[in-house]
């Protein structure tokens, strides 16, 4: 496995998330905090064959992508807490993650993805 260290940067595009996309998160998306905590830095394991779309909720609705997740994978990510991230797979239209950042997820692994 690689191991890549991505940080913040200003230019996060938005995104368009299908309706058929949203519904396999299992619950509506979870949204930002109107106002985000501390940085923390967060691990991300990326064991599936394909490239996955780390994506920021807004807590104003907007949809930003904020990292991509290469294959093969463990990323440490740095974000803040109280940011709502989903992680998707493009290729399998499919939600693999869908939470708001906490302390806790800085301790382990925030999402392991196969």
């Amino acid at each position: 496995m690689n191991t890549v260290t991505l940080r913040n940067t200003s230019h996060f595009p938005d995104y368009e998330l299908s309706p058929s996309l949203v519904d396999t998160c299992g619950t509506e998306l979870i949204r930002s905090n109107k106002r985000t905590g501390d940085e923390v830095t967060t691990v991300w394991d990326n064991r599936s064959d394909e490239e996955l779309v780390m994506l920021w909720l807004w807590h104003n609705g907007e949809v930003r992508e904020i990292y991509r997740l290469a294959p093969k994978t463990i990323t440490q990510a740095s974000l803040l807490e109280g940011m709502g991230i989903a992680v998707i797979s493009e290729a399998r239209e499919r939600c693999f993650y869908n939470q708001a950042i906490t302390e806790q997820s800085a301790l382990g692994t925030a999402g392991r993805f196969e």
